[in-house]
């Protein structure tokens, strides 16, 4: 039996996808809140130190600094990990590029209006209480809503919700970065 390389090729990006969005989903059993949020995102945990270049991709390059916090790592699910330092600060999910997309991020799925995803993060993270704040209110910009929540280490998520009340983006910070 002969195999192409192609073939093989293409069998290990299926694999290697099937894994990495296994990976991505928040394991219920995660006790620490914050850490089943964190492991919802992706594989790379929050506030500690890491490598960013494992991570994937640079998406901004002409932006970056020397001290890392403009930079933005895109993995191969599309979560954009930031850095302070060597450290990972911060990760989100720009839900409009994802689409209708599963998103393991915050075990939001293919939820996007606001009373759905918040049902779904809500029963992620029963512990956390999530608070909304109306457009105007929020500060996010013309017509934007915010809800989110904070965890008892310092770390918060956040969720942004356009004026349809559709989702736009899920972030979760481990820290604030100066």
């Amino acid at each position: 039996m002969t195999i192409s390389l192609k073939s093989a090729t293409a069998a290990s990006a299926a694999l290697l996808l099937a894994l990495c969005g296994a990976i991505a989903h928040a394991d219920e059993r995660i006790a620490d809140p914050f850490d089943r949020a964190d492991a919802s995102f992706s594989r790379y945990p929050l506030n500690l130190p890491s490598t960013p270049q494992a991570i994937g991709r640079l998406t901004n390059g002409d932006v970056c600094d020397d001290e890392g916090i403009s930079c933005e790592w895109q993995d191969e699910a599309g979560v954009v990990h930031i850095f302070s330092g060597d450290v990972l600060a911060i990760k989100l999910v720009d839900v409009g590029a994802a689409g209708t997309h599963n998103l393991g991020a915050l075990g939001i799925g293919t939820s996007r209006t606001r009373k759905d995803v918040l049902a779904k993060v809500r029963a992620l993270l029963p512990e956390i209480e999530i608070d909304c704040l109306e457009p105007g209110e929020a500060g996010e910009g013309e017509g934007i809503a915010s809800c989110g929540g904070a965890f008892e280490n310092g770390g918060w998520i956040k969720l942004l919700f356009g004026a349809d009340n559709r989702l736009t983006s899920a972030r979760i910070d481990a820290f604030q970065i100066n």
